[in-house]
């Protein structure tokens, strides 16, 4: 089967009606919270806004669908001022191919303050070089002591505050109607920092918010505050271990690119994107028109939404969901597998989702390998996948043996993180390289 084919077979009979059933459910989870209008966050909440007004228009909801464009970067640095600590342990946590370029890229300081810091810290011979995980608290420790870096990351950030603050005002969210955010989740943390920001306006309160999925949740927010549909902190253990947060990213984005900052044209607060992927494009209006033809044809069958049978629905997107992303066949890795993707701030997105890899790098990637060396226990950089089993599926000699281990190493992870939450030493050293799979 053509890859074309395998993307529109897999379009209709599994991204169409997960998508759809997590947006119905988040227009009924709403409805019957009494909320009258659903902020959906950029990025990957793109489609969902697109598929969620087809809903509101056909069966007259009594709600607002709205896209706030907004990243994890664009809403973190313009707060970096008010907590150092927390700005430190964000620029310099773990992701896919981490280097120092990349840390200081995080910290929103500008070019020439940049060469200036990796002069002081004599890191410019190796600012390009990726960075084995257990040497990012050294990054820090180094960062920390340098008042230099410090204090040009906290006046930068003090600039950008009154911009943030100037576009949430502009979108409404200081509008008494009841309102709540909807995204595709993984940590919540985009929850915790507009309302921070809406705190600094004034606003009483703390929004909710409707996620697909939560691994964890940050500290000092109310848990009734959020909500999940697929997977949450206690429970979901088979579907975490089964599902790629990074090839849900790849397929369920938008045809813009990231969210970097506001700025004023004509009086108003625009906000200013990053480079977009023409190839992604593409591919999320082929994908957008299934959706809305599926959410159309949805809309007519629906009498009532609270009547809606989402958990059956729920069981079979699970079951489908497991397997294409859990055990993909050739084909279904290579269609969905060569998609650009981008985990950080300012990447022009030229990695692939299920990324190349030897088999070398495979094996290190199993389950006892990953462990002594994200733990810092064995030296080694480990060059990562953003989508592990597809690059298992087109690389890999053995890749039943490749899934099997890697799938240990993920029950592994989830196992201590529900049972051993005090162990922060440990989880520390493993959460980010899974986890953080965050689209700033």
């Amino acid at each position: 089967m053509k890859e074309n084919e395998i993307f529109d077979k897999t379009s209709r009979q599994i991204l169409a009606p997960a998508l759809n059933d997590f947006v119905l459910w988040i227009l009924s989870e709403a409805c019957r919270d009494g909320i009258h209008r659903v902020y959906f966050l950029a990025r990957d909440g793109y489609l969902m806004h697109r598929c969620a007004q087809v809903y509101v228009n056909k069966l007259q909801l009594p709600l607002e669908c709205r896209y706030l464009y907004c990243s994890r970067y664009s809403l973190r640095l313009p707060l970096y001022h008010r907590d150092m600590e927390t700005a430190l342990n964000y620029i310099c946590r773990g992701g896919i191919e981490v280097t120092v370029e990349k840390i200081l890229k995080r910290s929103g300081i500008r070019e020439p303050e940049k060469e200036r810091t990796l002069k002081l810290l004599g890191w410019e011979e190796e600012r390009d070089r990726p960075l084995p995980y257990s040497y990012l608290k050294k990054i820090r420790q180094k960062l920390k002591g340098c008042p230099f870096f410090l204090k040009a990351m906290e006046v930068n950030s003090r600039k950008k505050l009154p911009s943030l603050l100037g576009y949430l005002e502009q979108e409404g969210l200081l509008d008494e109607t009841p309102m709540a955010l909807a995204d595709s989740g993984w940590t919540g943390s985009m929850q915790k920092e507009i309302n921070q920001a809406l705190k600094i306006l004034g606003k009483s309160g703390q929004l909710s918010g409707y996620y697909w999925g939560l691994y964890e949740l940050p500290e000092g927010i109310k848990r009734e505050n959020y909500h999940c549909y697929y997977f949450s902190p206690e429970k979901g253990l088979r579907k975490k271990v089964h599902f790629s947060n990074s090839l849900f990213e790849s397929i369920f984005s938008a045809p813009h690119g990231m969210t970097t900052g506001y700025e004023k044209k004509n009086g108003r607060w625009e906000p200013v994107c990053g480079p977009g992927n023409e190839k992604k494009k593409r591919f999320l209006e082929e994908l957008e028109s299934i959706l809305l033809e599926y959410a159309e044809k949805q809309a007519e069958r629906i009498e009532d939404i609270e009547k809606l049978p989402l958990e059956k629905n729920r069981r079979e997107i699970s079951r489908q969901l497991r397997r294409i992303m859990g055990k993909p066949s050739f084909q279904e890795a290579e269609a969905f597998g060569n998609l650009p993707f981008s985990d950080d701030v300012f990447d022009t997105e030229g990695q692939m989702t299920a990324e190349k890899l030897t088999e070398e790098e495979l094996k290190a990637n199993h389950a006892w390998n990953k462990i002594r060396r994200m733990s810092g226990f064995s030296k080694g950089y480990v060059k990562e996948s953003p989508w592990y089993e597809g690059s298992a599926v087109l690389y890999g000699k053995s890749p039943g043996w490749d899934l099997l281990m890697y799938r240990i190493y993920k029950y592994l992870l989830y196992l201590r993180k529900k049972y051993s939450p005090s162990k922060k030493n440990i989880k520390e050293k493993v959460q980010d390289v899974l986890l953080e799979r965050e689209s700033l």
